[in-house]
């Protein structure tokens, strides 16, 4: 009889050790949730100023494109042209990394949660590739054939080298800026700054507690 009290006992305690094992894998999973929520809340505050800041841009400067291409300044016309395909562009990744925020929040696990992590960081570099491939188009929309035609020493030899030369800056970001070379100084300078900081920082600590906290 005692015996039989025993393993009862045994099986009520190891019942009870079993539910707590889960209140403080939820406890743990809440506290990993908050942790990162309130590291990336200023990713997301970023993301809600580049939207709305870049709608606002893309609706003067594209009815600018229209105007200016009407009037016959091509430079002016393709600069502006091109920089609100970029911006345009840009704000549709910032919607599709809010929407990634939102799934960070709403994941069943650490493991999905960190996934969803993940896919931000890469199409933050890809975003931020975006912007910089842009770089030539703040030296070439004053640009004029007048220029060209009056000044051709200036225009052949200062002003083209130097839209070439941001050019090349700007395609060689567009490529670079990847992941592969996370090991470059350079690379880890730039990712150690600002939302990149951010968003490593939530991946850090997901990764430091993905073996405890997943369930």
């Amino acid at each position: 009889m005692e015996t039989i009290d025993v393993i009862n006992l045994w099986k009520r305690q190891n019942a009870l050790m079993e539910k707590q094992l889960v209140v403080n894998k939820r406890l743990l999973n809440e506290m990993i949730r908050y942790r990162t929520s309130s590291s990336l809340r200023g990713v997301r505050l970023i993301r809600w100023i580049g939207i709305f800041a870049g709608v606002l841009w893309c609706l003067v400067f594209g009815f600018i494109a229209i105007v200016s291409w009407l009037e016959g300044n091509i430079f002016f016309s393709a600069s502006v042209s091109v920089n609100v395909i970029v911006t345009a562009t840009a704000t549709g990744l910032y919607i599709y990394h809010l929407r990634l925020l939102d799934a960070v929040d709403v994941s069943e696990t650490i493991v999905e949660a960190q996934q969803k992590l993940i896919k931000l960081k890469e199409s933050n570099l890809k975003t931020l590739g975006l912007l910089w491939l842009q770089l030539p188009v703040f030296s070439t929309w004053y640009m004029s054939t007048e220029w060209m035609e009056q000044s051709p020493l200036t225009f052949w030899g200062i002003q083209v080298p130097v839209v070439l030369l941001q050019a090349f800056i700007g395609f060689w970001l567009y490529r670079n800026l990847n992941y592969r070379n996370h090991d470059k100084k350079w690379f880890r300078w730039f990712v150690s700054k600002g939302e990149f900081a951010s968003i490593e920082k939530a991946i850090t600590f997901m990764k430091a507690t993905e073996g405890e906290g997943d369930e």
